[in-house]
């Protein structure tokens, strides 16, 4: 990969990306949570 590859992607591909970050630490957080209450 080049050094201006990088920024050569869409805004939405950031946007989508970004997003799925979001859910997917939501996600993480909730199961391990829920794993957490079931041991107690």
């Amino acid at each position: 990969m080049e050094n201006g590859e990088l920024n050569e992607r869409p805004p939405e591909f950031w946007r989508k990306v970004y997003i799925a970050v979001i859910v997917t630490t939501f996600v993480v957080i909730t199961v391990l949570w829920a794993f957490s209450r079931y041991f107690r």
